[in-house]
């Protein structure tokens, strides 16, 4: 079976956080958690129910990572897959959308570090 990623994904430690989708004027925040996260995107947990015609959509993920109170990452991307999970939740993998090379550099440190905050 050929590898089909087109960067390793580092598996976080579960950090918690909101999202909403962008482009739809009657989303509200909802609650979810990242699972990974690669230098291209992140797989996501989003948990309730999965917005109708998900992908294709940009969302945006809030997360206060728990080192302290001065470490928020704010995530950008479009969703490019969604599925629901056969125990419960939802499973998204959202791609970045216009990264500075500053905030790949900042992706980069995160997945060196093993992404275990």
């Amino acid at each position: 079976m050929a590898l089909r990623r087109r960067a390793p994904r580092v598996i976080t430690t579960g950090w918690l956080g909101t999202y909403i989708v962008e482009d739809d004027p009657r989303a509200g925040w909802g609650d979810c958690r990242v699972l990974d996260l690669s230098i291209i995107g992140v797989g996501l947990e989003l948990f309730g129910a999965l917005p109708d015609g998900l992908i294709g959509h940009r969302i945006v993920v809030q997360i206060s990572v728990s080192v302290g109170t001065s470490v928020s990452l704010r995530l950008v991307g479009e969703v490019r897959n969604a599925t629901q999970r056969p125990q419960g939740g939802n499973r998204v993998g959202m791609e970045f959308v216009d990264l500075s090379e500053t905030e790949r550099a900042i992706i980069g440190v995160v997945e060196k570090m093993g992404a275990t905050w």
